[in-house]
């Protein structure tokens, strides 16, 4: 006993608030990843059990079940809520668990290959005895809760630090019995390759207007719509149409593509540079890298650092889609001037 609260007394102040965290933690997993595969009954596998035209509605009705349950704990934690509408939330929050610990089991025996989906995507792996006896804990917990007074300040330090160490043990002991620490853990330690990450391209176009390189070459832009938009790897080129020392020429933004706001290098093509005698595609990578001579009306910004750079810096382009974004140039320059 510590300044009056037994170990258990110290076990049942907890269980409320972790109930609650744990259901809107459960929803707004399910919830993400309902938004990330367009179809709500895809982050609750138990709902395979039941027939197809039932499955959208139990997966609706799991998840304002979750979200109603948790933020109705939070609300009757305390002595706002005390009496009925606190022993209606707790018994309706244990009920909720007993049918998990029978839905699991029953998965289990059904379905072995599938996953309880309690915590969306993180949750698929099959269900084995961890994840039955982490509901039977949380039904049990959910059961202790029935009856219990309103949630108070402790009364003293000795009181608040065996609520903590009670909170600490209990969360230990569901971490233990949860097979998505583990998922969560490589998904924290995996980066995804730039090769495949999805951006959409009005995300590239807000992160190259925001860039010093579209701030120095903005003025000499004929239009700022792009003429032209693709990709290599893990760099977007964007093609804009400008008039330099009164010849026609074109800007080709690099950015880099990651979540957030990437490097972005800018190189100047002489649109005229396909008329030379030599091929185009050999004219077309000299154009690249070409320095146009200055405007009478002002300084031309420098073109950015050579793009040919190597080595792991994202800040270089490499040689190789250098050259074929020189090619792409030329070519969708042949196709303009043909179409004219």
């Amino acid at each position: 006993m510590v300044g009056g609260m037994h170990v258990l007394d110290a076990m049942r102040e907890v269980q409320v608030p972790l109930l609650a965290v744990l259901l809107l933690g459960a929803f707004a997993a399910k919830a993400r990843r309902a938004i990330h595969t367009r179809s709500i009954s895809a982050g609750i596998s138990p709902t395979a059990m039941f027939p197809v035209h039932l499955r959208r509605p139990i997966a609706i009705g799991v998840c304002a079940i979750e979200l109603a349950l948790g933020v109705a704990l939070l609300l009757t934690a305390g002595r706002i809520g005390a009496g009925m509408p606190a022993l209606a939330v707790r018994s309706a929050t244990a009920l909720l668990f007993i049918i998990a610990v029978g839905a699991l089991h029953e998965l289990r025996t059904r379905q072995p290959d599938v996953g309880c989906g309690c915590f969306g995507d993180l949750s698929e792996t099959p269900v084995g005895w961890r994840a039955l006896a982490r509901s039977g804990l949380l039904c049990a917990a959910a059961i202790a809760t029935i009856g219990e007074a309103p949630l108070s300040r402790p009364a003293s330090s000795g009181q608040a630090g065996l609520i903590l160490a009670a909170l600490a043990v209990e969360v230990l002991v569901l971490a233990a019995l949860s097979p998505e620490i583990g998922e969560l853990m490589v998904r924290l330690g995996y980066s995804e390759p730039c090769e495949v990450r999805r951006l959409p391209v009005p995300r590239t176009l807000g992160t190259l207007r925001a860039s010093a390189s579209w701030r120095k070459y903005r003025r000499y832009l004929v239009s700022t719509d792009p003429t032209d938009v693709w990709r290599e790897g893990c760099w977007r080129f964007v093609v804009f149409p400008a008039m330099l020392a009164s010849r026609r020429v074109e800007v080709v933004f690099a950015v880099y593509l990651k979540s957030r706001r990437g490097p972005v290098r800018a190189v100047i093509f002489d649109a005229t540079a396909d008329k030379r005698t030599r091929d185009a595609a050999g004219a077309a990578a000299d154009a690249v890298t070409a320095i146009i001579p200055a405007p009478r009306s002002g300084p031309v910004p420098r073109p950015a650092p050579p793009i040919t750079g190597t080595g792991r810096a994202p800040h270089a382009v490499p040689r190789r889609v250098q050259h074929r974004t020189a090619q792409r140039v030329a070519s969708h320059r042949h196709r303009h001037s043909a179409g004219l």
